[in-house]
């Protein structure tokens, strides 16, 4: 690692002459005198040259290569695109953060603007045309046409009943207060159904309103933890928090999260059990009626003997006042009542929340929206700049390890660039011996194999502490800037170095 010291030359003169001394001759010679031997105490080693500045480029993102827009020995300048990734996919998703974003902007205006004077009216206009449309069901029946139709029946059976005292046999007898029995069934399965299924129904509305309970809850500790995991202070007191009061604002955002998720869970029972309801009612009442129908069927076969033409009259008679009667107090009137009625309800709550105005949690939640789309929009623009390679300064292209087409990896070295503005002489040749001689700023001459007569000056301005395991040999790297320019010089050339004062 040394070239050899002048002390060696001193050894062997001084050898030399003794020698001389003790040879045949007895006559004393004289020693001329020897001036004093200067030893050169510098330290030598092999180096390179290499740029002041350089840098292996790479990619933080993986994909296939595009383009590759350098060559090697290209002069680039700062910022200049190098290399470009395929862009489409991630084109496609930026545009679609944006799209989100100025969604969810213009419903953030839309709220904080409040209605318009159009939506109000037609909002006015929904409600009076459901209070039509409730009035003309109502009105279709009135209370007088019901009792009248129930006149009407009576009569009709005691009409019915006075023929058929005429025939007193026991099977008639029986017939008859099976039809009865049947009839009774009927009416008692339409009270107990209808009763269940308006049962199921106010189960079902209260379900809707815990589920808003629970929105309403939910929107509230969302938008409070957002607002302390964004910038880590309370949402409304504005002081820091530590991580147990973060815990607890999180808790209850899981919480209120849970419990919309029971909400849901029950509404969707409750529908269940309300759809189940009408489809037993109906099931109950079809069978019920069958009954009565095969009832009177079986009464009519036993006394079909003796009825005559004006029994019969008034068997049809009946027949007709009670189909008249369903029809007038039915199921299907209540149910268009109940319809009708909920319409007009829809209709209010939505005028009053119109004129109401949005809410603080509505418009908390739709500036969340906004800050989410942002965020999401940033970090897609972002991905997209991360598929394009730049210089990170102006310099020379010395190496490109990729292809057009060509898969990248994350890290992989795919540029090399250097600054052949400045260049500094790299060595790596000190061992842990040497290193101990070298001083930050020690002069330092340079030789280059490839310019024999060129020698320049130089001094030491980095030595690295880290040393290196080199075939056995601990050696250090030491960095040493040139006094002078050379533009003959290139990357890698073979320099030596001798470090100290002569």
């Amino acid at each position: 690692m040394f070239r050899f010291s002048m002390k060696r030359t001193v050894i062997a003169a001084a050898a030399l002459l003794a020698l001389t001394a003790c040879g045949g001759q007895t006559t004393a010679i004289q020693p001329t005198p020897i001036p004093p031997i200067r030893v050169d105490e510098r330290v030598v080693a092999e180096a390179r040259v290499v740029p002041a500045r350089s840098a292996a480029l790479a990619m933080n993102s993986s994909g296939v290569v595009a383009d590759v827009l350098v060559s090697e020995g290209d002069t680039v300048q700062a910022q200049q695109v190098l290399l470009v990734l395929d862009t489409r996919r991630q084109e496609a998703i930026v545009a679609q953060a944006a799209a989100d974003k100025a969604r969810a902007e213009a419903t953030l205006a839309r709220l904080k603007a409040g209605p318009t004077e159009e939506e109000i009216i037609a909002a006015e206009a929904q409600v009076q045309r459901a209070e039509a449309q409730l009035q003309q069901v109502r009105g279709n029946v009135t209370d007088r046409d019901i009792l009248a139709a129930e006149a009407r029946l009576q009569q009709a059976r005691a009409r019915l009943a006075e023929l058929e005292r005429a025939s007193n046999r026991p099977e008639v007898v029986q017939a008859g207060a099976r039809l009865e029995e049947a009839r009774a069934t009927l009416e008692s399965e339409k009270t107990r159904l209808s009763a269940a299924k308006t049962d199921a129904r106010l189960r079902m509305e209260q379900a809707v309103e815990a589920l808003t309970r629970a929105q309403s809850a939910w929107v509230v500790a969302k938008n409070e933890w957002d607002s302390v995991q964004a910038d880590g202070q309370h949402p409304t007191l504005g002081y820091g928090l530590n991580e147990a009061e973060k815990r607890k604002f999180y808790d209850a955002f899981i919480q209120a999260e849970t419990a919309l998720r029971s909400a849901e869970s029950s509404l969707e029972q409750a529908r269940v059990a309300y759809d189940a309801a009408r489809q037993a009612e109906a099931a109950g009442v079809s069978a019920a009626g069958q009954r009565v129908v095969e009832a009177l069927a079986a009464y009519e076969r036993i006394v079909r003997s003796t009825n005559n033409d004006e029994l019969a009259a008034a068997r049809a008679e009946v027949a007709d006042a009670q189909a008249r009667l369903e029809r007038l107090r039915g199921e299907e009137r209540a149910g268009a009542i109940a319809v009708a009625e909920a319409t007009l309800a829809e209709a209010r709550a939505n005028l009053a929340r119109l004129k109401a105005g949005p809410s603080a949690a509505q418009i908390a939640e739709a500036e969340a929206d906004v800050r989410r789309a942002t965020a999401a929009l940033q970090a897609a623009q972002t991905q997209l700049d991360e598929l394009t390679l730049r210089a990170p300064f102006g310099g020379l292209i010395a190496a490109v390890n990729i292809k057009p087409g060509e898969y990248v990896t994350p890290g992989a070295p795919l540029i090399t660039l250097g600054d052949p503005g400045a260049w500094q002489i790299e060595t790596t040749d000190l061992t842990e011996l040497s290193i101990v001689k070298v001083q930050p700023d020690a002069p330092v001459t340079i030789t280059f194999d490839a310019l024999p007569g060129v020698e320049m000056q130089g001094r030491v301005t980095r030595i690295r502490e880290l040393g290196e395991n080199r075939q056995g040999d601990i050696t250090y790297r030491v960095i040493i800037t040139p006094t002078q320019h050379d533009t003959r010089l290139r990357w890698n050339m073979t320099a030596s170095v001798a470090i100290g004062q002569p």
